[in-house]
């Protein structure tokens, strides 16, 4: 049995039939790297072999009897790999575009709670010879570090690699109701003695923090109240768009290093360039306000947790798509990633992140909080106007026994009010982008990757003279 944390609980909590709570992990395998060619139930035993090696795979979910804690994990002693791993043919044509309408139909797919949080799509047919592997993983179960950590079980950089050992699954007993009341109650005063002073304390330093940022004259950090409703603001609805694709990292270093910035902000300021082309299309003015953007950041995980759990937290940044000149927005989008970073450094040693917090929420809370937001029919969102990440992946190839990872994209979720995510990965030189919105406020997430594009080209070819300090490009504007 392994108890829930409270950004754990968080994620099944804040689940509705419209709100799927699932992360999407896509990984393009080449099957040339492999001199046999491509072998389905090859591929299936290799996963097979692997699963012990990322043990949540067979767990799912046990509540904890009248909320009186957070819900458990707990071995599933029914547990039927063939449910979960799904063989199917892309859609015709084949190409990378029928894969992703493929994949905004399979996001939309809720994931089932009477079994383990996940489900596998293995794709073929693709016009490139190449496999693509489709998988949803309920959020509950880990943060972005910990699935990249679960990544490098299952993929590794030995072509032809194979677990020395494979031992037999021997899921224990299913917990009687009264057992899991017992151990509810517990585990609950060290739950609370754990937390709720840290909490508490990290509160009242936090009020501090931000009445000295208005008694120097900053302006006030961004929160989710703090959020202009715009078109892409509203209630989630069934449906979900989704669109991947890679673009070289190299243009991203460039415009870093030209303009004397992180490539995480040139991420930011081409996101807010994009979410600007996207409200001028819906006939909004977007120079009338920069938006609220969510950001997860990763936290410091236990020792033992290195691919289990939610120890992420979230802070949130001014996306800067008021301003129209892509040289200043980069510049402001600097600014705003450096104030939010010094924001959630402060936060986090106050004890008052969003994830200490959810430590002693219980789960009806959440629930409120929930219906709550869902009310404002977009007004609110948990990520403001909208979600986004960039995460380092692998630099070097990792391999599935001798198949190739080609290209890896992963994203995490939409919510009421905060309906478009943006999410980046880096994997061997590529920046691989996704882009999930609901249905109904982007039906085609082309144009709005398309507009990503062409905002980072544009910076590309507005990069200063060589022989001008690149810090001065920044400050000059």
């Amino acid at each position: 049995m392994i108890r829930m944390g409270g950004a754990d609980a968080f994620m099944l909590s804040y689940e509705t039939p419209r709100s799927y709570m699932h992360t999407f992990k896509v990984a393009i395998l080449d099957p040339s790297t492999d001199p046999d060619g491509w072998s389905y139930g090859k591929f299936y035993r290799d996963f097979e072999d692997r699963l012990h090696l990322v043990p949540m795979f067979r767990w799912k979910y046990a509540k904890s009897p009248l909320g009186l804690n957070h819900p458990m994990w707990v071995d599933d002693p029914d547990f039927n790999l063939r449910y979960h791993v799904r063989r199917v043919s892309c859609p015709a044509p084949g190409d990378h575009k029928a894969l992703c309408e493929f994949m905004s139909s399979v996001y939309a797919y809720q994931l089932d709670r009477s079994r383990p949080l996940w489900m596998m799509w293995v794709v073929e047919g693709l016009d490139s010879g190449k496999v693509a592997i489709v998988t949803l993983v309920h959020h509950a179960y880990v943060d972005g570090v910990g699935a990249a950590w679960n990544l490098q079980q299952l993929y590794r950089p030995e072509p032809g690699w194979k677990p020395d050992h494979v031992p037999a699954w021997a899921p224990r007993p299913w917990p009687s109701w009264g057992k899991r009341l017992w151990w509810g109650a517990r585990d609950l005063p060290q739950v609370l003695m754990r937390n709720l002073p840290r909490v508490v304390s990290g509160l009242r330093r936090k009020r501090a923090l931000e009445k000295r940022y208005e008694a120097e004259g900053r302006k006030p950090h961004p929160k989710p109240v703090m959020m202009h409703p715009t078109p892409i603001n509203c209630a989630l609805s069934h449906g979900r768009t989704f669109v991947c694709n890679s673009m070289p990292l190299d243009k991203f270093k460039a415009v870093s290093k030209g303009f004397g910035v992180t490539i995480n902000d040139v991420f930011v300021s081409c996101v807010s360039g994009t979410l600007r082309r996207l409200l001028q299309d819906m006939h909004y003015d977007a120079d009338r306000h920069a938006l609220v953007g969510g950001v997860p950041f990763a936290g410091v995980r236990p020792e033992g947790w290195q691919g289990l759990g939610n120890f992420a937290t979230v802070d949130y940044c001014w996306l800067h798509s008021e301003i129209e000149d892509p040289v200043e927005r980069l510049a402001a989008s600097h600014q705003s990633a450096a104030a939010m970073k010094e924001h959630l450094k402060a936060s986090v040693e106050a004890g008052a992140d969003l994830n200490a917090l959810l430590q002693v929420c219980p789960p009806w809370l959440i629930s409120v909080i929930r219906w709550y937001i869902n009310r404002q029919r977009g007004a609110l969102g948990f990520f403001g106007n909208a979600a986004l990440s960039n995460v380092p992946g692998p630099r070097e190839p990792i391999y599935i026994n001798r198949y190739k990872l080609d290209s890896w994209f992963s994203t995490g979720q939409v919510f009421d009010g905060s309906s478009v995510n943006m999410t980046m990965w880096s994997y061997c030189g590529s920046a691989n982008l996704c882009i999930l919105a609901d249905e109904k406020v982007i039906p085609d997430g082309w144009l709005v990757y398309d507009y990503f594009v062409q905002e980072l080209d544009q910076l590309v070819a507005l990069l200063p003279d060589t022989q001008q300090d690149p810090q001065q490009a920044v400050s000059a504007t």
